[in-house]
């Protein structure tokens, strides 16, 4: 029998089993519950046999605007983050009364905490092979300007895997619900207010100190994390916050020999490091502490970094002409082609071909190949006059202006001529026609596919609309209407519907417009790489104003 579907309280779970949510998933078990929500199993009515874990916060009526905002923010970190040890969010909506929800990916393992109680103490090699495994996703988190901010054992799960017929096991990273965006200003954290879980704190997130927190604090955790796995239990523990506080802040963690004296001597220096009372004194990233840690380095796919592929690839060029579009979503994953190896703005590999040298713009479109066969016939032509006049002892030889400073004649050489860009010839006294001098500045010898920039004085052919429905036209419209009255939660809403019935690049400009109002540096720069060119302009100046530099 069901249930009534509606809570009666604040302590009531905000769904039950068979409730369906947008005509996709219907709820089933409990997983787990908290404070502030739940997290359900549910199964896609769509995809037999395709289960997924829902998180819900509790109803409208009870989340202040600032946990929503957090709890929509989540879900877009990890989805944008998109690495295999970060969870995987599929999907975000909200219910009829407007709670918020998002999708994710179900896991079944079993938290790091759990085996800690079970286990105390992990065997080094399994300690490294987790470690690593957290590092790549704190790595990918840092470089895309996320701070988690509440690293612990419970938001780690270990997830059994078979590849090859071997058995391992994939770490995944959760909940990034209080991550913190850098050069963000969307959400304005207040300080003095603890933040995280008071047991794996850095030392200035205990203080309450929001504003210096960054992925150095991660760190902190982290080895925190790491001595816990060797040593069987937590760095710092205390019958109460104030006393936690005041061990992170002031004391040092019992020695990690003490507890596990068989640990290698490299790996207690490399924790110590990581748990430095200073942010300074820790690793710069955490790249460094794997290294040093487990003595060899994080592998990572290359990538096209985010400031390379906002800026214009020249900033000398004129606003007016316009950029071609970016296509950086594909660089990363195409494969090594022969035109890489002509990009001379970076040294070329020592070893090996590596995508990181592609660059991140689209090659320049091929230049008409009769201006420089014109070129080339005049230069010829240029050429047999000089030798012409040159033989014969009944003519006056045309005279030669260098373009170099005045120097001594040059004899007459029997050999090839010189190249048309350093002679200029002169006509033997207003006998003939003025040669146009215009051809000779252009060099025959550059090769056709070069992507020296060139200003094509032509009229461009107009971009034709995108094509869209009428439904998702008219959700931008209205999106568009929302953001110029400053209502940003609505343009988002209107602009979510119209991407789940297609994804256009309208509204991608849309949403970075956004962003840039709502102060949000990293979702609009997130955003802004799949703008199209010709909306790039406008969506440039917009948040010019916003002093968000695009």
């Amino acid at each position: 029998m069901q249930k009534p579907t509606e809570p009666t309280s604040a302590q009531s779970e905000p769904l039950t089993t068979g409730r369906v949510l947008r005509s996709t998933y219907e709820i089933g078990t409990v997983l787990g519950k908290g404070g502030m929500g739940a997290v359900f199993l549910a199964r896609h009515l769509r995809l037999p046999g395709k289960q997924v874990a829902i998180k819900v916060l509790h109803g409208a009526e009870e989340v202040s605007e600032e946990v929503a905002l957090r709890f929509r923010r989540e879900a877009e970190i990890a989805s944008r983050l998109g690495h295999p040890n970060i969870v995987e969010v599929l999907d975000f909506d909200t219910l009829e009364d407007g709670t918020p929800f998002m999708v994710m990916e179900y896991l079944r393992g079993e938290g790091l905490s759990r085996r800690l109680r079970k286990q105390k103490k992990l065997p080094l090699e399994e300690v490294f092979s987790i470690t690593r495994q957290m590092g790549a996703a704190l790595q990918a988190a840092h470089r895309a300007g996320v701070v988690h901010r509440d690293l612990k054992p419970g938001n780690v799960f270990l997830v059994p895997t078979e590849a090859g017929g071997v058995v391992g096991e994939r770490v995944k990273l959760l909940d990034f619900g209080i991550s913190k965006l850098v050069d963000s200003r969307t959400l304005m954290t207040l300080d003095s207010v603890l933040m995280g879980t008071p047991q794996y704190m850095a030392p200035e997130q205990a203080m309450g100190h929001n504003s210096n927190v960054d992925a150095r604090t991660d760190l902190f955790a982290f080895g925190c994390i790491v001595y816990e796995m060797i040593a069987g239990r937590p760095p710092y523990s205390g019958d109460n916050v104030a006393e936690l506080i005041y061990q992170i802040v002031h004391l040092e963690p019992p020695p990690l020999l003490s507890l596990a004296p068989e640990t290698p001597p490299h790996v207690v220096t490399a924790i110590s490091r990581a748990m430095a009372k200073k942010p300074d004194d820790r690793y710069p990233d955490v790249g460094s502490f794997i290294l040093d840690l487990t003595g060899s380095p994080l592998q990572t796919l290359a990538e096209v970094k985010p400031e390379q592929r906002s800026r214009p690839a020249n900033p000398t060029a004129p606003p007016s002409v316009p950029r071609p579009p970016d296509r950086e979503e594909h660089i990363p994953t195409v494969g090594m082609r022969p035109h890489a190896g002509h990009d001379t703005s970076s040294p070329a590999p020592s070893a090996g071909p590596q995508t990181a040298s592609l660059s991140a713009q689209p090659l320049a479109p091929a230049r008409p190949k009769w201006p420089v066969a014109v070129a080339v016939g005049m230069a010829v032509i240029i050429a047999f006059a000089v030798a012409f006049f040159w033989k014969r002892p009944d003519v006056t030889a045309p005279a030669v202006v260098v373009a170099n400073p005045p120097s001594p004649p040059v004899q007459p050489q029997p050999t090839e001529p010189v190249t048309p860009p350093a002679v200029v010839v002169a006509p033997p006294e207003d006998v003939n026609k003025p040669v146009d001098p215009e051809p000779q500045p252009t060099q025959p010898t550059e090769p056709e596919n070069s992507t020296q920039p060139t200003v094509n004085t032509k009229p461009k052919t107009r971009v034709a609309p995108e094509a869209m429905p009428d439904s998702v036209r008219e959700d931008l419209a209205a999106a568009q209407k929302a953001l110029d009255a400053s209502n940003t939660a609505e343009a988002l809403r209107h602009i979510r519907r119209s991407q789940r019935t297609k994804i256009t690049g309208l509204s991608f400009s849309l949403l970075t417009r956004v962003y840039c109002q709502q102060h949000d540096l990293a979702n609009s720069r997130a955003n802004w790489t799949r703008v199209p060119a010709t909306e790039r302009p406008r969506v440039r100046q917009y948040c010019s104003q916003y002093d968000i530099d695009l």
